[in-house]
């Protein structure tokens, strides 16, 4: 078979070599990463075979799939902040590169010579992490040689193929999970709240219940429509789904119908006000469309004022403590963790004599909740909404809560 060789050039436009000279050199900084974390889990590693019957301290995870290492869970804390990146985040790439390293070592080979970018060989890892080890070897065997180029229905295909084949039984587990996962989010607090008062919905739905749910804004968006509204169809079936929401509500007879959501909206006599549920600018002019459609209550609550200090007496927070807690920090206050289901934690202990007051008391998620109390991560307030944390190795990380102009 002959052998087709590309006769080297040179560029002509200066300017594009130099960004393929920094992407080359970005694709062996990522690699070095990897090298990098991997040999701090070969260091951080536990072999306590008890760790799981241990639901308070839980010293290890398992992050990748079985014959994997299990790493220490409080370390993985500190590695993930050191990485700058969330908790979820860094343990999501612990994971892969564990999985990498011990479940695909044919595709690990080629990623460490720099033949596979990490972030494609990161996307088997994170199908593998499910399988049986003869499973994940059988995906290594099939795709480490083609790595270089594969699409996502490839690594998904492959995949089924290796449940299918060697694990049926969690092609069922599969199965029930992905019906355990169905649920809805209403993104009201994300990063990309726009000024304009609209919100994002990401829903996982059974698959005969989104059949009618799509039945349901088709005909309602037609509806709209017959009744002479000119907006496009895409705005009409999200206004039918408003319209659905608010009929839900009205089937309740012991309330009023209509909106009954608080939103809380700092104003200053200015066009832009603060939506404090999402963190987000909206304008005036939208503050008063919500409050002039039909059905929509209006409550006016005594401003919040974060910088006077409230207490209760009780170990537990008041209503009014914790309200104001929440509305300072909004979710959980360890290094950039953004979980709002979270405890009321206080700082200083109530049994060593730590007030329950604003000043003493910060949000804090379960997980990082279980760190502070049972690792040897520590922090304090330095001022209302600015927090110092001390990781178990010394490292201090700043969360900073406070209101900006």
């Amino acid at each position: 078979m002959p052998i087709t060789t590309q006769t080297p050039r040179v560029s002509s436009d200066p300017l594009l070599d130099a960004v393929e000279s920094v992407v080359a050199e970005q694709a062996r900084i990522d690699v070095a990463k990897l090298r990098a974390v991997l040999a701090w889990a070969a260091a951080h590693t536990t072999t306590d075979a008890d760790y799981i019957s241990d639901a308070l301290a839980e010293p290890g995870l398992e992050v990748a799939g079985p014959g994997a290492p299990v790493v220490h869970e409080w370390a993985a804390l500190d590695l993930a902040a050191v990485m700058g990146v969330s908790t979820d985040s860094g343990l999501r790439y612990l994971g892969h590169a564990l999985e990498l390293r011990h479940r695909l070592p044919r595709l690990f080979t080629r990623v460490d010579a720099g033949e596979v970018p990490v972030w494609r060989a990161f996307r088997v890892a994170e199908h593998t992490v499910i399988l049986s080890k003869v499973g994940a070897a059988f995906v290594d065997q099939a795709l480490a040689p083609f790595a270089h180029d594969l699409s996502l229905a490839q690594i998904e295909r492959t995949t089924t193929a290796a449940i299918a084949r060697f694990d049926p039984a969690e092609a069922e587990r599969r199965r029930v999970e992905a019906a355990e996962r169905r649920g809805v989010d209403i993104r009201l607090n994300g990063p990309d709240v726009p000024i304009n008062g609209t919100v994002e919905i990401a829903a996982t739905l059974d698959a005969a219940d989104a059949i009618d749910l799509e039945a349901a804004l088709k005909a309602g968006a037609q509806q709209l429509a017959d009744l002479g509204s000119t907006e496009t169809l895409d705005v009409r079936r999200s206004q039918a789904l408003g319209e659905m929401a608010r009929a839900q509500l009205a089937l309740d007879l012991d309330t009023d119908s209509g909106r009954g959501v608080t939103l809380y909206a700092h104003l200053d006599g200015g066009d832009v006000a603060v939506l404090d549920n999402t963190q987000t600018p909206v304008l005036v002019e939208q503050i008063k469309q919500w409050c002039a459609d039909a059905g929509t209550r209006v409550t006016v609550r005594p401003v919040v004022d974060l910088n006077i200090e409230k207490s209760s007496d009780d170990y537990r927070p008041s209503p009014a403590v914790a309200g104001h807690v929440m509305l300072r920090d909004r979710h959980c206050v360890f290094p950039r963790c953004t979980r709002r289901r979270v405890d009321l934690d206080h700082i200083h202990p109530h049994e060593a004599g730590g007030p329950t007051s604003t000043s003493n008391l910060a949000p804090l998620c379960r997980r990082h909740h279980r760190a502070k109390t049972h690792s040897r991560w520590r922090y304090r307030m330095l001022e209302p909404g600015l927090y110092e944390w001390t990781s178990p190795t010394g490292r201090i990380h700043h969360v900073d809560r406070r209101r900006r102009p």
